[in-house]
């Protein structure tokens, strides 16, 4: 009983850090959040297919790549946001440097081309 609890406990840590992606509410929180870092901010809805595959996507490169930090924002519930860096056609990503927005994109992006884009906007020049 012991065993089986202890695996449930570390199943539900596991999917809330590892893959659950902090979810960005305001533009002050927004603005603060980008300052610094390598960042993917994922523009979604609740009612949107293409948003959830979106959404397992990032999770599957989420666990490769730890530089990269991934939020999320519903435009539902956070209309200033989606008035200030959004879109309402979703899901929609932007690419994000020391808070620098780089690229915007709408529409679903396959791991592979997400991985080709993070290396694109995030890999570091080698010299």
């Amino acid at each position: 009983m012991k065993k089986l609890l202890s695996i449930t406990l570390l199943a539900m840590l596991s999917s809330s850090t590892v893959f659950g992606f902090e979810h960005l509410k305001s533009v002050e929180q927004f603005e603060e959040t980008i300052k610094k870092g390598n960042i993917i901010v994922d523009f979604y809805a609740t009612w949107c297919n293409p948003c959830k595959e979106m959404e397992q996507n990032l999770k599957e490169l989420s666990s490769q790549k730890k530089d990269i930090k991934i939020y999320k924002v519903n435009i539902e519930e956070s209309v200033e946001l989606l008035e200030k860096y959004g879109t309402p056609q979703v899901p929609a990503l932007l690419y994000i440097k020391d808070g620098k927005i780089l690229q915007g994109y709408v529409g679903l992006k396959q791991p592979k081309e997400l991985q080709n884009d993070m290396k694109k906007y995030f890999q570091t020049p080698q010299g």
